[in-house]
């Protein structure tokens, strides 16, 4: 914990680092190359889909509690070589068993990073005193992710005009490849409380039970684990915020995920030329560039609202934009689909800060892992059963049946964590007024000292008795 300062440069190079895994060129054309080039179906795209979630369950939670035992540069590093493996093989597969298989290593390779990278900024700027500034930093790295997907977006359709569909995810390889290696540069935070010593402003408000796990000896994986799920079974604020800022990511992220389709049911392809390349890439952008936007915004309007009341707003605000495309069906409707995914973009770095301050470091990549795996789960169910309603019957009941999960499930979880956060409140209000306060100190005129006692008697400062009538107060002395 000396010179604290070294850890300042985490930041940098952590905006670096997400720059890299969102530069995925590849982006603008995925769901195009599954359908042109392997054949699959919208149907079979949701289902490829349900493996990616699915694999991402299984695999979230122990390798955040990998990245709390063994460090969580060494994830983030191991996550990008991985993703690289999984996209060569993605390109290369053939047949829906191979593109299966391929989804399943970059599934496993973003566990790796997912939880990880928040643990890692939300300690070293702990190290730092800095916390507070966890949304505006947390923001921005997902601004600069998704201003590099942006970019991808820009370049892929072209490219894939000019060399083929193939050869953009070849492409994208090498820049997760780089993300490995700037992972590398990172300096290795403190990961538990007892590194951190006495930190009361900085540290989770936690029990006397979880104080005294702190002493414990390093638990293993499986332990990690257990304990994760203990801590969101029994933070109920924790529980219900993750269930709620997962149903509102998905389901306002469905029309982004349908936005190729979309285009491509109105005749248009990246395919074919260089022009035709890049009108699909023009009209990709503007979810990319509504995504970076919501991230940068996301830590003004919760210092502005408040933390209570900024995923309820996103959420009720986001509904309204699912109007027009319930009622029309045209390429315009593209403008309030990107809202809406700067609307799911901003609800990450506050849901993750909510959570951040609410748990301890040695848990805090498993922790969040949950809130990734529980989002996964969610994306298993929706995506698929949403993708074949489009398939089968058109895009506006699709986005019918998004808004339909928001306005039950969502509102659901909602009802349940706003009771739980007050509660949450008031016990915690509780235990500060039961607290005792620290001991007083005052000097009388002939030196000795006059004490408050945690019971308000005072008591003279050379004594160990104490007497309600040797207050001495300035007035007294003047």
């Amino acid at each position: 914990m000396s010179r604290p300062e070294r850890y300042a440069r985490n930041i940098p190079i952590y905006y670096l680092f997400q720059f890299a895994t969102g530069f995925l060129i590849w982006v603008p054309v995925w769901i195009i190359f599954l359908q042109d080039e392997r054949g699959l179906s919208l149907t079979q795209v949701g289902l490829m889909e349900a493996v990616f979630w699915v694999s991402m369950m299984l695999f979230e939670v122990p390798t955040g509690a990998i990245a709390d035992r063994f460090g969580r540069r060494t994830s983030l590093a191991l996550g990008g070589f991985f993703f690289t493996g999984g996209t060569i093989f993605f390109a290369l597969a053939d047949g829906f068993v191979g593109l299966a298989i391929s989804y399943v290593i970059m599934a496993t390779s973003m566990t790796l990073y997912s939880g990880s990278g928040h643990a890692l900024l939300f300690d070293s700027l702990r190290v730092l005193g800095r916390t507070r500034e966890y949304e505006k930093h947390m923001g921005r790295s997902e601004a600069l992710m998704t201003g590099a997907l942006l970019g991808a977006a820009l370049f892929g359709g072209p490219m894939a005009g000019l060399w083929g569909l193939q050869t953009v995810f070849l492409i994208g390889a090498g820049t997760m490849a780089a993300a490995g290696f700037v992972a590398l540069l990172l300096r290795e935070p403190p990961r538990s409380e007892a590194e951190f010593g006495s930190d009361g402003l900085h540290a989770a408000p936690i029990s006397a039970a979880d104080a005294a796990a702190d002493n414990r000896s390093p638990q293993g994986v499986i332990s990690n684990v257990f304990e994760g799920f203990r801590i969101v079974m029994r933070q109920r604020p924790i529980l219900w915020i993750i269930l709620l800022a997962g149903i509102v990511t998905v389901a306002y992220e469905m029309p982004n995920f349908f936005v190729q389709p979309f285009l491509r049911s109105h005749g248009l392809s990246p395919s074919g030329s260089l022009l035709d390349g890049a009108t699909w890439s023009a009209l990709i952008v503007p979810g990319f560039a509504a995504m970076s936007v919501g991230s940068l915004l996301a830590a003004p309007f919760v210092a502005r609202v408040g933390e209570r009341r900024a995923i309820p707003l996103l959420m009720f605000g986001g509904a309204f934009l699912f109007i027009p495309l319930l009622i029309f069906d045209h390429i315009s409707i593209i403008a309030p689909i990107a809202i809406l995914g700067g609307i799911h973009a901003a609800i990450r770095p506050i849901a993750t800060g909510y959570i951040n301050r609410r748990i301890r470091s040695d848990q805090r990549a498993t922790v969040l892992s949950i809130f990734e795996l529980m989002m996964a789960a969610q994306m298993a169910v929706i995506v698929p059963l949403i993708s074949a309603s489009a398939d089968v019957i058109d895009f506006r009941f699709a986005y019918g049946l998004s808004i339909g999960v928001v306005l039950t499930g969502g509102v659901v979880f909602l009802l349940f964590w706003r009771r739980s956060h007050r509660r949450d409140q008031t016990d915690a209000l509780r235990r500060i007024s039961l607290r005792h306060a620290p001991q007083a100190i005052a000097l009388t005129p002939d030196g000795t000292t006059i004490g408050v006692h945690t019971n308000g008697v005072y008591a003279n400062g050379n004594a160990d008795t104490a007497t309600s009538d040797t207050v001495l107060t300035q007035q007294d002395r003047s």
